[in-house]
């Protein structure tokens, strides 16, 4: 291998092939990527790739036989598979739950005498313990989408109008903050601990699904006085509190509690998603915080191969906005990909259940995020890519193992092969790269 790099492509054809590729020796080429791991940026996390977990992940694999599940599961949180060491849970209920819920639905039950993980005996906890048999030490994090409807202006899981917000007083709020810690001590009571905790999803998102309008002062108030208070009174030392998550680049969410410096203390790390790395990137600038893509781009229901080059984007533009973690959407769903809102969002998973046929199927999106965690490992540190030629569509980004291996992803998005002469650390190989292809290169 000293004298041959590694080459793994994929392409609509083909989504996995291992080959190699021999080093050139000509000095005087010009190089058009140069790799170099002189200059390093962010330290991925120990554990940094994962998904979301939602109960028609579960639903989508009810009808399989067992063996078949931990196949998929497999799939996913295997050494051979998508090797995700981390998830995603919902607290409550997200857009992929089996219905609107929570776990507490007797308006006024402040004490939370009456919570209770009923609503995820069925599909989510079942899908959560056999990836917990895959692979037994995953870290788990979890976000609510909407608190119980009773603690809503609109007294509602969802909406679409201006009451589709917390009712911000003191006892709502006190409870809301008991409703986090009741569900960190029922988890643990499955062998399942939470990690961290963050306090809305999409907190600007007013939706036919679940969801919960919040302000930035108003998260302040309630990570500072409420939330943490909460954790520290029950002795909770190991959930930690991650700020978001954030669909977009407004400041006026995130800025109130990184400002404070009370609150300010007690943030983790904050996380962005969608159309959020400009905000990631500024704010890693300013404050110096760890930063999580906690979910990426869902896609329109059609998984084909246009998503995966999509979704080849979306990692690296987080990535180069310096997140140290990666999680994408949906693990598993049926063939449709609807979620709960009455006119459905059609979404995209990796893995695809036939509802009629129990056909499993590997999309596109599957080896374009084995290209990132598999290959990429905990502790990875990212490194300099200097792009000299005039490629369209051409993306690069680069890792340096902390086995010293060299991880160098690049996509040609073009409609023309390109034979680009590629530096790796002062080794030069020139692949002959197919159009629209997905590419890792190994020194």
């Amino acid at each position: 291998m000293d004298s041959k790099a590694l080459w793994i492509s994929t392409t609509k054809e083909d989504y996995w092939v291992n080959k190699e590729i021999p080093y050139i020796t000509e000095e005087n080429k010009n190089k058009d990527i140069i790799i170099n791991p002189d200059i390093c940026y962010q330290t991925m996390d120990k554990k940094p790739w994962g998904g979301c977990f939602a109960d028609r992940g579960y639903m989508a694999m009810e009808k399989l036989p067992d063996h078949q599940k931990h196949e998929i599961i497999n799939s996913l949180f295997g050494d051979d598979g998508l090797h995700f060491t981390s998830a995603r849970l919902p607290l409550g209920n997200n857009d992929f739950s089996d219905t609107h819920k929570s776990y507490n639905e007797n308006n006024g039950d402040f004490s939370m005498e009456h919570f209770s993980l009923e609503t995820d005996t069925a599909y989510l906890l079942p899908y959560i313990k056999m990836a917990l048999q895959a692979r037994p030490d995953i870290d788990f994090f979890a976000t609510p989408w909407s608190p119980p409807s009773w603690m809503k202006q609109n007294n509602c899981i969802h909406g679409t109008d201006d009451n589709n917000r917390i009712i911000f007083k003191p006892e709502i709020l006190k409870a809301y903050a008991r409703y986090f810690i009741k569900y960190i001590e029922e988890y643990n009571k499955h062998g399942i601990h939470i990690s961290a905790i963050t306090p809305q999803n999409e907190p600007t998102m007013n939706t036919l699904y679940a969801s919960c309008v919040w302000t930035g002062e108003e998260l302040d108030v309630f990570i500072r006085d409420y939330l943490y208070p909460a954790l520290k009174e029950a002795g909770i030392n190991n959930t930690e509190i991650w700020l978001g998550t954030f669909t977009d680049s407004n400041a006026s969410l995130v800025v109130p509690a990184l400002e404070d410096a009370r609150t300010n203390k007690i943030i983790d790390a904050v996380c962005f998603q969608w159309w959020g790395s400009y905000l990631a990137k500024a704010v890693q600038r300013a404050y110096g915080k760890k930063l999580i893509q906690s979910e990426t781009k869902c896609g329109d229901g059609k998984n084909n191969w246009s998503y995966a080059e999509e979704q080849f984007d979306c990692f690296r533009e987080f990535l180069e906005a310096g997140v140290s973690r990666y999680y994408i959407w949906n693990m598993v769903l049926d063939e449709k990909g609807a979620n709960t809102a009455s006119s459905p969002w059609y979404q995209n998973a990796p893995v695809i259940v036939d509802s009629q046929t129990s056909e499993v199927t590997f999309c596109p999106s599957y080896y374009l995020t084995k290209h990132f965690s598999n290959l990429i490992a905990g502790g990875a540190k990212r490194i300099d890519v200097n792009i000299k030629c005039n490629c369209q569509n051409i993306g690069v980004i680069a890792f340096k193992n902390p086995d010293g291996k060299i991880i160098t992803e690049i996509k040609n998005g073009s409609d023309t092969n390109i034979t680009p002469v590629i530096d790796i650390c002062g080794k030069t190989i020139q692949p002959e790269i197919a159009a629209h292809s997905i590419n890792t290169f190994i020194k």
